[in-house]
């Protein structure tokens, strides 16, 4: 009777040990199961999201596209002149993580687009917004000289050399509010600008000064004293050399306040044994902030004298300004103009300052750009596109080896690195027709600006000779 209980009981045993160790062992399956479908989910959600990214890419055609192109993720580390070079660069090798994720993307990719996207999503280049804002924004500087504007005053004058002032003086305000912008420029540059062509056209036949103020110290408190009693004569009166003139003008920085009384005081002494007619000139964005009276400044300097005036320019000045600076040249026997901008300013000095005699006249023809500057404006835009189509060059060339690269590894067919290789070159093409196009586009706007002022020379040349032919 034991015998046959043992082996049923043994039997009942080993059956109850396999169905537990079967369970088990299924058990383990299926979590290693749920384990590579969760690793294979979250794999497929990252590259969903990476094509996501990437369907954004925007392949530029147009030149507003290509400017707000974003760098490439893999290509931040190229150096601008790797990037400009007109020699061919190799592309850096990718590191591990680098290639894996390239090639994520590019196997989960249904077509060619996507994949050439992904390309500029990581290869694209970082230096097309700078190079092409330089390009865009690139203005040449051409010589425009002063033309005061002829009027039948002109002719009933008769010998405009008695017109003239033999001795000219020029007050540059060089107070803290010149660093204020106006139309985008600060305002100092702008005045700088002005001064020098204006003394130019003075200088043919007048001696000419220069006295700064408010380039002292700062709009401080503890630098009011310093600022408001250093006044400078940077230029001493003599006969205009336009290099010169133009380096003592450059010098001049903007700092402090504004001592416009004691300007005219220091240039009224310095001026007490000088003979002839003269006449100052100031270049002014406000008010006297220094505590002194130039209205009474000026009506000394000219008083019993009508040989001597003081004109002001208000350069963007506000009502309170405007108000004392009118003051200021009614009580110096002299005009106000005002000008609220650049230019506005550059043509301020009204024909009743400055008439133009025959020198003037030969001076001013012969005086605007010539063809040295054109070439060398017309040389620089020529640079500046050079760079821009080594930097596609280089771009596309990365593109290639990477398309390589994906082939060699089978991470495409050979058919879609051609296709690749094909839409590379078709949009590097693209890219320098855009380039070249803008190209064209600067010079024909450096020869555009050279018309104008010559047109505008000539006009005023022969209503000039009008004039004169009227007398």
């Amino acid at each position: 009777m034991y015998r046959k209980i043992i082996p049923v009981a043994l039997l009942a045993l080993l059956f109850s040990g396999c169905s537990e160790s079967e369970e088990a062992e299924v058990t383990k399956q299926d979590e290693e199961t749920m384990v590579e479908e969760k690793q294979t989910n979250e794999k497929t959600d990252s590259k969903e999201a990476d094509l996501s990214v990437i369907d954004q890419i925007v392949i530029p055609t147009t030149i507003e596209e290509w400017k707000n192109t974003e760098p490439g993720l893999f290509a931040l580390d190229y150096t601008i002149d790797h990037e400009t070079s007109s020699w061919p660069q190799e592309a850096r090798d990718l590191n591990a993580e680098e290639k894996k994720e390239l090639k994520s993307v590019i196997e989960v990719a249904d077509d060619t687009d996507t994949m050439y996207k992904a390309l500029r999503y990581y290869f694209g280049s970082h230096v097309y917004k700078d190079l092409l804002e330089k390009q865009i924004n690139y203005a040449a500087v051409m010589n425009e000289p002063y033309l005061p504007k002829p009027t039948k005053e002109f002719g009933e004058e008769g010998n405009n050399q008695e017109a003239a002032p033999t001795k000219a003086f020029l007050l540059l305000d060089a107070s803290s509010s010149m660093l204020l912008p106006v139309d985008g420029k600060e305002k100092m540059g702008i005045a700088k600008i002005a001064v020098k062509r204006f003394a130019k056209t003075l200088g043919t036949d007048n001696e000419v000064s220069l006295y700064v103020y408010g380039h002292a110290g700062t709009q401080e408190n503890k630098d009011k004293e310093l600022s408001c009693t250093k006044i400078d004569e940077v230029y001493p009166l003599q006969n205009y050399k336009e290099e010169e003139f133009n380096t003592t003008v450059d010098e001049v920085a903007a700092k402090g306040w504004t001592p416009l009384a004691a300007a005219i005081q220091t240039v009224n002494e310095a001026s007490k044994n000088v003979e002839g007619p003269l006449t100052v000139y100031i270049v002014s964005d406000g008010a006297e902030t220094c505590d002194g009276d130039p209205v009474s400044a000026a009506q000394e300097f000219a008083q019993d004298n009508e040989n001597r005036k003081v004109n002001i320019i208000g350069f963007n000045v506000d009502q309170k300004g405007d108000d004392q600076l009118k003051a200021v040249a009614e009580a110096g026997n002299g005009e106000y103009i005002s000008a609220d901008n650049g230019e506005e300013l550059n043509n301020s000095i009204e024909d009743k300052w400055v008439i133009p005699s025959m020198t003037d006249v030969v001076w001013i023809k012969h005086s605007g750009p010539n063809g040295f500057t054109v070439g060398n404006a017309k040389y620089a835009i020529g640079q500046m596109s050079m760079k821009l189509s080594n930097a596609v060059n280089i771009e596309s060339s990365r593109f290639k080896k990477m398309i390589q690269l994906l082939v060699a590894e089978e991470s495409i067919t050979s058919e879609q690195g051609e296709e690749l290789n094909e839409k590379v070159n078709q949009h590097s093409d693209q890219l320098k027709a855009i380039n070249t196009q803008l190209r064209d586009d600067k010079n024909k706007e450096v020869d555009d600006e050279y018309n104008r002022i010559h047109q505008k020379i000539d006009a005023w040349v022969k209503e000039i000779e009008k004039i004169r032919s009227e007398q």
